[in-house]
């Protein structure tokens, strides 16, 4: 029977600090979020942005999940999309954009020892996701989604 309990404990203590450390992502994000959309700052942040992310079928809104995802990491640009109302499309678009071109400042370096630098691969990330965002976005326009 212990055979079975110590890797059952173990995963379970395992998953526990997983979800700890999640929280101390996703949370305080949702918290900021909430506070710039409550106090107006949202509606400006929106405002700068809605003209290039309309392209990609996106409101203004979208800037803030898709710069947490570039810079920070994916689970904080979920914790900013979790507070916004989107629609399913939307989501979907953002979410291929970000999983193209996530935690940028992180993979940089690591992508250097392929011999990719910086300059290069960030400015080709973040293009080849926002290509992939607006091909999305035209399909389900084609679609008629």
């Amino acid at each position: 029977m212990q055979e079975f309990l110590g890797p059952l404990k173990i995963g379970f203590i395992k998953t526990l600090n997983l979800a700890v450390l999640l929280a101390k992502i996703i949370i305080p994000v949702t918290f900021f979020v909430t506070v710039l959309e409550n106090t107006g700052l949202l509606q400006h942040i929106a405002l700068f942005f809605h003209p290039a992310l309309g392209v990609l079928g996106l409101p203004g809104e979208a800037a803030l999940p898709l710069l947490l995802g570039f810079f920070i990491n994916i689970y904080a640009a979920m914790g900013a999309i979790a507070v916004l109302s989107l629609s399913g499309q939307e989501v979907t678009v953002i979410a291929l954009i970000i999983l193209t071109s996530h935690s940028l400042l992180m993979e940089a370096p690591v992508l250097s020892f392929t011999g990719l630098g910086p300059l290069r691969s960030i400015p080709m990330r973040i293009g080849l996701g926002l290509l992939i965002g607006f091909l999305t976005h035209s399909a389900y326009s084609l679609l008629g989604g």
